[in-house]
Parts: C-alpha cells; structure tokens; sequence
C-alpha cells in the first residue's frame, strides 16, 4: 500500500512524540513539517522545540505544490480562523486532503468541510473517534478478567512526556514481534493503529462507579477482538492533587482506570524537579494505596513545573529544560532510588526502559510469546 506524504501544521513541541515515532502513522509518511514564524522553529531540527535530540527533520514556514499530498492539522492553541485556516484553504486550492487531529470545535469543522467540498479534496477527521457505546454495553455491574499482560502509563501531572513513553513502549512491542494492543492518551490515537481513550470516562451523564465497569468491559472487549500478547494502557490526566488550586481532578480518572484493570507493570511519569529517593518511595507508596498497582519504572520529562505563572494565570504552566539536564538529574537520584528511573527523550533509555518492561513481564511468566 502506498502511503500519503504528508505535512503537519502547525508543528509544536507537543507533537514531538509522534514526530519521533512517525513509522507508526500507518498510511501516512511523513515528509516535512510546518509552522508560523511567529514559533521561532524555522530552520530548525523538530527536536529543537522540545529539546530533545535531533531527528533529521527540519521545520518550514512554506510548502510547495509538489512535496505532498495531504495536510495534516496537529493539536494547536494559536487561532484557527487567524493561523490555521487560511493555511487549510491554500492547500485544498492545491488539490491536497486534509487530515485534522485536533478537536476542533462544530463550527470549525464546518469550515472546513466546506472547503474540501469546494475544492473536490478528502477530508479525514481523527478525533472524536469512540468506540461504539453498546460494545460496552453494561449487562452486568462486575468486573471481568483481562487475561493478556497490561502495561499501566501514568503520570503524576500533565506534560510529563507521557505520551512519548507510550509511542516508545508500541514501537518497541511490535518491532519484537509481539501483538500490541493499546489505549492512548491522545484522541487521535486511531491514526497510528490503536484506541484513544475512550469519551465514555469523561462523560458526565456516566456515573463514576459505571466508568469502572465501562473501561473494564471496553479493555475486555479489546481482548477478545484483537487477542494481543501484551496491552499498553496510558491513563489521562494526573495521579495526585498538587495544591488547592491545581488538584488533577483528584486524580479520579486514574483511580478509576487502575480500578478496571489491575496493571501487571505500572510505569510513574514526572515533572522535571529536585526529587530524591525518599520522595519516590513515597510516591510508590501512595500509588500502591491509592491506585492498587507498583510503579516498576519511573520516567521523568524535562518540563518543570512553573509555580509562579501557574499561580498567577490560574493554570498549570510549565517551562522546558534540556535533555541533558534531565539525564544528570536522574544520574543522581538514582543513587538513591530503589526504582529505576529514565529518560524517554534518550535514546539509550528509551530502548533500557521497554526492555526493562518486557523482562518484567517475562519474569512473572505472563502468556507473552
């Protein structure tokens, strides 16, 4: 099957993971990609917006009509109508398809059916996408066996490179021939092979105690459907309430995923930040009691918590730190941490932390072949 060049914009540091793990976008080769000038990226190695190490793919501010055939929109936070927009509109005049990623409001979405409408292009939308409801249909409020490995991706907040960790875990899994199945943090996980988690847990209209059941039944749907050998799990938002202000919704979602699924290997992502030894033995701690599972690995980001603008913008605000540093934080505290503690934006550690997975699940003789 040949794959679509495509162009993504407008590229941030967030997208960073999937750039890294591009291989996994299945019909999509990725070719370049794309972002204002106001970004300060132009020119620049894609690893440069999240310091990270360079992975040969230079930033542009332009595209020309010959170097691909699909335009894929990436989650943004600049204006649609202002930035993204008119960029959507230059590349349909130019006979491209659209991709979009980011959850894009109902009007938004409009806009740009029409101009793929108008110009005769495909339009793909990756969000949104949700199991079918009656799947997981409740016939009986009990938990059932997941009886296949589970590999549990939290963090304690959000920007902890996450999702980084899953696409790396994937990309590991299926180069060692195993069959992977995956939930994933982002909503546009379907793009690469596997499930976004599912809309269901943030659904209002849900009764908490039936969300446990609900994953439970979708995880166990997943089982039976695509039989893996191993199943990696990422679990949205933060595990622990960092202050009054900023409390990670108590950590509810996570309480209520771990409730479902009872992880064989549960993997902690930090902040950037002067821990030590001490303070990751009590996170372990308070994960066991609060969540049901061990942390076996821990991996800390290079974002570092910004407590003065998060305070002063009444959000979480996080500033960028270089991989480097991250390496000889963790150099240090591993001289008094009892788990092992890496970081995914190394290549070395990327590779040390899904082995280090695996033999895990090899040691407890789980039915991985």
């Amino acid at each position: 099957m040949v794959k679509k060049r495509a162009i993504v914009y407008p590229y941030h540091a967030d997208f960073g993971p999937v750039v890294r793990f591009s291989n996994l976008l299945g019909n999509y080769e990725l070719v370049s990609l794309m972002a204002p000038l106001g970004f300060g990226l132009n020119e620049k190695d894609a690893a440069y917006s999240y310091y990270g190490e360079d992975v040969g793919i230079k930033v542009k501010d332009s595209f020309s009509d010959d170097e691909f055939d699909v335009l894929m929109i990436c989650e943004f936070e600049c204006s649609f109508e202002k930035v993204v927009f008119p960029t959507i509109i230059k590349a349909a005049e130019m006979g491209k398809d659209i991709v979009l990623l980011n959850r894009c409001a109902d009007h938004e979405v409009e806009m740009v059916k029409k101009v793929c409408l108008k110009n005769n292009v495909e339009l793909t939308s990756f969000f949104g996408i949700d199991i079918d409801r009656t799947k997981v249909e409740l016939v009986e409020k009990i938990l059932l066996d997941i009886n296949v490995p589970i590999i549990c991706v939290a963090s304690l907040m959000e920007k902890s490179n996450k999702f980084d960790v899953q696409l790396s875990l994937r990309d590991y899994f299926l180069k060692e021939g195993y069959k992977v199945s995956q939930i994933g943090t982002k909503s546009y996980c379907e793009i690469m092979g596997f499930h976004s988690f599912p809309d269901f847990m943030f659904n209002h209209k849900e009764a908490e105690i039936d969300k446990i059941f609900l994953f439970n039944h979708f995880c166990k749907y997943i089982e039976l459907n695509e039989r893996p050998d191993v199943m990696i799990i990422g679990i949205p938002g933060g595990t622990m309430v960092y202050n009054n202000l900023f409390t990670n919704r108590f950590g509810i979602t996570a309480f209520e995923a771990a409730s479902a699924i009872h992880p064989d290997v549960g993997i902690m992502n930090l902040p950037y930040d002067d821990f030590n030894g001490e303070f990751l033995d009590k996170i372990c701690v308070s994960t066991k009691h609060k969540l049901g599972f061990d942390i076996d690995c821990f991996n800390m980001s290079n974002h570092k918590f910004d407590t003065g603008r998060s305070k002063q913008d009444k959000e979480l605000k996080f500033f960028t730190v270089d991989s480097k540093l991250v390496d000889e934080k963790i150099a240090q505290i591993s001289l008094e941490s009892k788990v092992p503690l890496f970081n995914s934006l190394n290549g070395t550690d990327t590779l040390k932390l899904a082995e280090c997975c695996e033999a895990l699940l090899l040691k407890e003789n789980m039915q991985i072949v």
